[in-house]
């Protein structure tokens, strides 16, 4: 069984007690240590802040919305829709689409496994992960851990449900009316960020009417949005980060 530090990663407690994910390894030689999915001062608190809004209020207008993931990570974003759909009184039907993409298959193994209970191919540090990032999620709420995994199960029901790395020649299986785009930073994940491919995924992947929410603020995105028919909204970023942006066309 592999633990985080087999695929390269540490565990990381943030601020608001809930988990997140650190790179062993830098991509800058100067840093002794990759980075990090989240901010230190709350994983599920950022992720509320950046994409809870928008999937709700994708959820409220839409009827059967599609939401694109680029960035499944820990699998925060997947559980916060499931959490505003379920709030909302609606079932796993309601809800149209969810696509998450994953460059890590380690991650897509582990998240797999552990939203199907399968518990007996897992480390017990990876089982207790996700766990404190589902309690983190329903923290407030009248839901359960299991409402939200028996949600989510209905969207991943096989492990190629959950895709693979995104590449210049990808094909999106659909247009989305809510686009998350949590990808690590441009010095992590340089290609993600290069304004030809943000205009090829607009393109491909944006609904005529279509939010996309995301922690950065790059010149790129701004440009590729802009292009798009999309409204630039810079927000501010969570606790002294830098600002984030969010893009609406047709709200």
């Amino acid at each position: 069984m592999k633990a985080w530090s087999d695929i390269g990663f540490e565990i990381e407690i943030t601020g608001d007690q809930s988990p997140s994910l650190r790179l062993l390894q830098s991509v800058d030689p100067a840093k002794d240590r990759g980075e990090s999915m989240h901010h230190s001062g709350g994983a599920c608190t950022e992720t509320l802040l950046i994409y809870g809004e928008p999937i709700k209020e994708t959820l409220q207008k839409i009827e059967k919305p599609h939401f694109l993931i680029v960035g499944l990570g820990l699998g925060y974003i997947e559980s916060v829709i499931a959490r505003e759909a379920l709030l909302q009184k609606k079932s796993a039907s309601d809800v149209g689409m969810i696509t998450s993409y994953e460059s890590v298959p380690e991650l897509r193994e582990f998240f797999f496994r552990w939203l199907h209970d399968d518990k007996d191919s897992l480390h017990p540090e990876v089982i207790n992960t996700y766990e404190q990032m589902l309690e983190a999620i329903v923290r407030d709420t009248d839901l359960t851990s299991e409402d939200v995994k028996a949600f989510l199960r209905e969207h991943f029901r096989k492990p190629v449900d959950i895709f693979s790395a995104l590449d210049k020649d990808v094909r999106l299986v659909s247009k989305y009316h809510c686009i998350l785009y949590d990808a690590f930073s441009s010095k992590t994940s340089p290609f993600l960020w290069e304004e030809e491919f943000l205009n090829s995924l607009l393109e491909q992947g944006s609904s005529s009417s279509c939010i996309l929410s995301t922690y950065a603020c790059k010149g790129s995105l701004k440009r590729a949005l802009k292009n798009h028919g999309f409204e630039v909204i810079v927000r501010e970023g969570f606790q002294g980060k830098r600002n984030s942006t969010l893009g609406v066309k047709n709200p």
